[in-house]
């Protein structure tokens, strides 16, 4: 089995220094992290054998380069370049994606800028890799997209391949109200994309939420526990928290670099390690260094912070603002409170190599990291496991995915200055046995969860969401073969019964009830299957029988009416009570509808005579999502012992007598002849205890869910005219 890992970069940069091409390491948490997963693919817990690599290699590399470039990454880093222009590069990765997805992910809307041309420049770079994978992928092949550059090409990938795909996020996710600043193009294409998955990951749970809540309030699309179920798919959408390869940083030799903490004679190291960047509160950090030094003139030459920030994005103008005034604060600081012998800020410019960087870790007292925002920050990890006496203590920003698994640590808040002036002076009282017991337990933890079992938990999650999907609906989803199969049953049959649902199945979903009427083509198309010898059809509502009359009254068809409590014989054409009721309940229940209809504006109430319906179609469906669980629980603890049930339709809540359901009235018009062909189509979970209750040998179908106790699935309403046109024909 071959893994396909498409990112914006390749694992290897490309550059040109004079007539030739050097071949560098790419930067970054994601190469070094698969990197490590990949390396030991041969003791990996998944069936991937191979695997090749998709990017962009770093720079413009002319057509009569290509092929050699290609060759080159190909036999030495298992890796396939994508290569675009630098206008393209710079549009998108400049432009779309950090002028405006970085800031409105990070909670920075104030750094968002919003071009029409940077949107359509990403949806050009999206068609370009799609186009790659498609010229190397094959059957069986898993494709696995990162992070923000590429949320459009899952969706793309998915309209021309039927292969596992799998997205990871990288960077925060964020909340619905700050993701609704995009343009609604943007807004929308970006939730579209990402749901061509099968499987959605996340460092955090919260990401995932806040995932979730935008497609339900943008897209209106729900989930049951993290599962969205879509007419042909089921997509999974998890957390995952990435780890690092806990051993290379652990039992790595550093030599000759000098990794031993300073005497007790020697100033202590405070770590500030980071790349440039606004998200990452550096501003911050040297403000409460500073309040530290001003707090605790005690400590003025026997710390020193150790900052080294890492060059990033210099032609994005808001970085270089932020360079300028971290080197103005920095002079401040180092003037304000620096000796001949003593400089309080040590500031470094510059990327260290990786066994340096090792040993910066394990000879530091103590790692401060602050970001305002971040997706996971493996730095942070990466410091704990460096620590091999275990001594030493972290400072994490909340707001950062590593802090939900570091709490050992010292958690602060990024944006209050007085909260890192504190946190540098608790981690320097820390007594060393403390550290240990403290730094201990996080070394197991992120020994065990490192960054082989992440990937391991997504490709193995990914392969059984998507065999769930494959298995389900190669079984349910209907063929043409099945519905050759229908029509023989229905020619040969002696007496033929079709049940159908009125909302979802014979109609399409509608905001407005009172606008799902029936069309002239479907009255035809109805009544022509009407007049087929030996053929009767029932149609099951929820709709008033005055409704239905209005409606349906001049068709001999067999009508039920409010889920089942009327019901009306083609034959007789009379309504008819199926059991005896009561209505006296509605007194009781109406008050309670009423009430939240206020508080839900664009809710409205239906009443019919035996039930009483609480619709939400209009109302924002965010603000429905919470009260509707509140209105389900307070009618069901309400209508207990008085005979009455609560059901749950497609934006609608329906309060009826109980002791009546689709699986029974259907038994009803069943029982009246010797059916040897039975067709029933619904489109709600009611429609479910219909499909357990009718005979083995009946056709039953489910609209619009793979996920069904229905034989067969039909993806949308229209496959159900489709279905019926044929029998219409035959």
């Amino acid at each position: 089995m071959k893994l396909i890992i498409v990112s914006n970069r390749l694992p290897v940069s490309v550059k040109k220094e004079g007539n030739e091409f050097k071949f560098t390491k790419s930067a970054g948490g994601l190469v070094s992290g698969m990197s490590d997963f990949l390396n030991g693919l041969g003791k990996s817990k998944t069936d991937i054998t191979e695997y090749v690599w998709m990017g962009w290699p770093g720079t413009t590399i002319d057509k009569e380069d290509e092929d050699s470039i290609r060759n080159k990454v190909q036999k030495e880093y298992n890796a396939s370049p994508v290569f675009f222009s630098k206008s393209l590069m710079d549009k998108v990765y400049y432009g779309f994606c950090n002028r405006t997805i970085w800031p409105l992910f990070h909670y920075f809307p104030n750094y968002a800028s919003f071009e029409n041309e940077y949107w359509d420049e990403y949806k050009k770079l999206n068609q370009i890799f799609c186009d790659e994978v498609l010229k190397v992928i094959q059957p069986g092949d898993i494709v696995w997209v990162h992070d923000y550059h590429l949320m459009l090409l899952p969706a793309m990938l998915r309209d021309k391949i039927d292969n596992p795909i799998g997205f990871f996020l990288h960077i925060p996710f964020p909340s619905y109200e700050m993701y609704r600043l995009f343009p609604k193009e943007s807004r929308d294409g970006i939730l579209e994309g990402l749901l061509g998955a099968d499987l959605i990951g996340f460092h955090t749970h919260d990401y995932a939420q806040y995932f979730l809540r935008t497609i339900l309030r943008i897209l209106g699309i729900e989930n049951y526990m993290g599962t969205i179920d879509l007419p042909d798919r089921v997509i999974k959408v998890g957390t995952f928290p990435m780890g690092i390869e806990f051993e290379k940083f652990n039992k790595m030799d550093v030599s000759p670099n000098d990794s031993k903490k300073p005497g007790p004679d020697q100033p202590k190291i405070v770590l500030s390690v980071d790349r440039l960047d606004y998200t990452k509160g550096i501003i911050n950090r040297l403000q409460g260094f500073e309040m530290f030094l001003r707090n605790n003139p005690e400590w003025h030459g026997k710390i020193f912070m150790n900052m080294i920030l890492v060059p990033s994005r210099t032609g994005v103008t808001a970085y270089n603002q932020i360079k300028r005034r971290l080197d103005e604060l920095v002079g401040n600081i180092n003037g304000n409170y620096g000796t001949i012998k003593w400089t309080p800020i040590i500031y470094q410019y510059t990327s260290l190599a990786h066994k340096e960087l090792i040993a910066q870790y394990r000879m530091s007292a103590v790692s401060l990291i602050t970001p305002l925002r971040d997706g996971m920050n493996l730095v942070a990890k990466e410091y704990i496991a460096s620590l091999q006496d275990q001594t030493g203590v972290l400072i994490l920003s909340e707001l950062t995915g590593a802090a939900k698994e570091l709490s050992e640590t010292i958690i602060i808040n990024p944006n209050n200055i007085n909260e890192i002036a504190e946190g540098i002076e608790e981690a320097l009282k820390t007594p060393e046995e403390e550290q240990i017991y403290r730094n201990n337990l996080m070394q197991k933890r992120l020994k065990r969860y490192n960054v082989t079992f992440w990937a391991n938990d997504f490709v193995n999650t990914l392969l059984d969401i998507y065999k769930e999907t494959k298995i389900t609906g190669e079984k349910k989803i209907l063929k043409p073969e099945i519905v050759n199969n229908i029509l023989n049953n229905y020619h040969n049959a002696k007496n033929k019964i079709i049940i159908l649902n009125y909302d979802g199945t014979l109609v399409p979903f509608v905001k407005k009830p009172e606008d799902a009427f029936p069309g002239a083509d479907l009255h035809k198309l109805i009544e022509n299957i009407n007049k087929k010898e030996k053929t009767d059809i029932v149609i099951i509502s929820g709709r008033s029988k005055d409704q239905l009359d209005g409606w349906l009254g001049k068709t001999k068809v067999n009508l039920t009416a409010e889920h089942g409590v009327w019901i009306c014989d083609a034959d007789k054409k009379e309504w008819e009570l199926f059991k005896p009721l009561s209505n006296e309940w509605k007194e009781e229940i109406m008050p309670i509808l009423e009430m939240y209809t206020d508080r839900l504006p664009g809710s409205f109430i239906e009443e019919k005579e035996y039930s009483v319906s609480w619709h939400y179609h209009k109302a924002d469906i965010w603000q429905s999502s919470f009260l509707v669980k509140e209105v389900s629980d307070y009618l069901l603890s309400m209508t207990t012992n008085i005979g009455v049930q609560v059901l749950h339709g497609k934006k609608v809540i329906e309060v009826s007598n109980s002791g009546i359901n689709k699986g029974e009235l259907a038994m009803h018009w069943v029982s009246k002849k010797d059916y040897d062909f039975i067709l029933a189509i619904g489109a709600g979970w009611s429609d479910e205890l219909l499909f357990k209750t009718l005979p083995e040998h009946a056709w039953t179908m489910r609209v619009g869910k793979l996920r069904t106790d229905a034989k067969y699935v039909l993806k949308k309403q229209e496959n159900v005219i489709e279905l019926l046109k044929t029998i219409e024909k035959k």
